[in-house]
Order: structure tokens, then sequence, then C-alpha cells
């Protein structure tokens, strides 16, 4: 499987059992997403987890013979609690499918709620 540029690479770690390789191992940083997807086709990976909501708009998706898993979250300190949801999701998820993962979201410190004082 492999991991987009904003998916922590910790989460390769994690999902035991997997071959994992990030967009930047594969020497495919920067590549926009129809180039990239149609390099993961090549590479024969079976599954593609990126945080990219905008995935879901790109083109013949459920032509692809990889699953996609679109992470809520990019933050490893956020995914780190819910890692076994994305390990979960790819027993789950099939060729061509799109699926949301809920790993979270992530608060700036600045928006998070302030306790109140006594």
């Amino acid at each position: 499987m492999a991991l987009d540029e904003g998916v922590p690479e910790v989460i390769a770690e994690h999902l035991i059992g997997h071959d994992v390789q990030s967009v930047r191992q594969l020497g495919l940083k920067g590549v926009k997403n129809g180039r990239l997807l149609a390099a993961i086709a090549d590479r024969e990976f079976d599954a593609f987890i990126t945080n990219d909501k905008r995935m879901e708009a790109e083109g013949q998706l459920a032509s692809r013979p990889f699953a996609v898993l679109i992470l809520s979250a990019s933050n490893w300190p956020v995914i780190e609690p819910r890692v076994m949801k994305i390990a979960s999701a790819l027993v789950k998820v099939r060729p061509g499918e799109v699926m949301r993962v809920d790993v979270g979201r992530f608060v700036p410190r600045k928006l998070r709620a302030q306790p109140s004082k006594p």
C-alpha cells in the first residue's frame, strides 16, 4: 500500500502484515493526483492512504485496481490512538472503493476550549 505525502509515515509501523511505502520513498513526491494514482496502479499497490479530502472528486476511482482510504486527520498525535481504525478499514475495503476513516480531528491549541477559572 502507498501513503500520500500528508500522511505520517510512522503509520506504516502500525500496519503489521502490510507492505507500506510512502510517496516520498517511491520518488513520487510532488506528483499531481492523476499521475500519482496512475503510478500507484502501475506499481500494483492494493491501497492508497491519503488525507486529501478532494481525492473523491478525482475521476474514475472505481475503475482503479486499488482501494483509497481518506483519513480525517493528518496529525500523528491525533491519529495514533485510532490507528487500528485504519488497519480495520484495510481489511474491509475493496479495490475501486473509497472509504473515509474517522481518525479524529486536529484542533489548534489556540482554538481548544480553555478551562474556566474559578
